[in-house]
């Protein structure tokens, strides 16, 4: 073999070996590509679905600390402890700008706090971020009525009503700060939307009855109280209302009864129940029996105790005569 093979030799078929090679690569190409394409995709697939999963568990993460940090505020409100309840909920907001009922929370606190400014805000974030929270609304009109802020009250109420039409506390809040203004009938018309809304809230006729009575509706008002006694039969106070309202009507006997009935169900510190048992025994002519429940109610009730005691004087005068 001559130099010149041996040359060719050396040089040709490492090249025809490259040649083969390159051949079947590139014979192979488009295959190779879309393999290689498909990776990339499922690389990048892969990646982002990874870094979905970060975020969901990081979201988690965050949900559980907005969670546990409201529920903990709600406990502490719960347990009277207002500036722990705050911080709790100021720790949720932290996490959570948007979270309406930490907002909510954060307002409750502030009020036990005495930061009424500052809960008003908090009410009124809570309900830009969820305009149909009517217990926000309902918070609101009654700090309002608190601060006698009686328009701004009504004015929240009737939200609290408008975001839910079924909110009976919201109509009874309505018919309380109707009743501060002396705007009687659409008191009145407020607690008897909670009746029906509510059959059985005792309180909504019991102050439906005072409502009737100062607007001189005293059949209705009657009506109201008797109500109430047959939705609460133990509470005292519309047996008071009865009495105070039966005396008025010269029913003195009606009033005594329910005077009575009253001072059994509470016993003591019921001062007024006592005045009016006094003062039906007095207009019946038992100035004893009148005596000895105006010194009942002087002694249960300081508030009582002059006009307890301006009465047992006049029967004193009339019986030396």
């Amino acid at each position: 073999m001559t130099f010149l093979t041996k040359l060719l030799n050396r040089v040709l078929i490492p090249l025809g070996i490259i040649l083969l090679i390159s051949n079947g690569l590139l014979g192979q190409d488009p295959d190779y590509q879309k393999q290689l394409d498909e990776y990339e995709n499922k690389k990048k697939n892969i990646e982002a679905e990874n870094k979905q999963k970060l975020e969901e568990i990081e979201h988690q993460k965050q949900e559980n600390v907005v969670k546990h940090a409201l529920n903990e505020g709600n406990t502490y409100i719960k347990k009277q402890q207002w500036q722990k309840a705050l911080d709790a909920y100021n720790l949720a907001i932290q996490y959570d700008p948007n979270f309406a009922k930490a907002y909510y929370g954060k307002g409750l606190a502030l009020r036990r706090l005495n930061k009424y400014n500052e809960a008003l805000q908090a009410y009124q974030k809570a309900t830009q971020l969820d305009p149909l929270y009517s217990q926000a609304y309902l918070s609101m009109g009654m700090l309002y009525r608190q601060l006698h802020q009686f328009d701004y009250a009504v004015t929240a109420c009737l939200s609290a009503i408008q975001a839910d039409s079924t909110a009976y506390k919201a109509y009874y809040e309505l018919g309380t700060v109707y009743n501060k203004q002396k705007k009687y009938k659409k008191a009145a018309e407020a607690f008897q939307k909670v009746t029906k809304i509510k059959p059985k809230y005792y309180k909504a006729y019991n102050a439906l009855g005072v409502a009737l009575s100062n607007t001189g509706e005293t059949d209705k008002a009657i009506t109201a109280f008797q109500k109430a006694i047959e939705t609460k039969p133990e509470k005292d106070e519309p047996y008071y209302r009865l009495a105070a309202l039966y005396n008025k009507l010269g029913r003195h006997q009606e009033a005594l009864d329910n005077a009575l009935k009253s001072l059994k169900y509470k016993s003591k510190k019921n001062g007024k129940s006592a005045f009016e048992a006094g003062q039906a025994y007095e207009r019946m002519g038992q100035h004893q029996n009148a005596i000895k429940y105006y010194t009942m109610a002087g002694n249960q009730d300081r508030k009582w105790k002059s006009s307890a005691d301006y009465q047992i004087e006049m029967i004193n005068r009339k019986l030396k005569k």
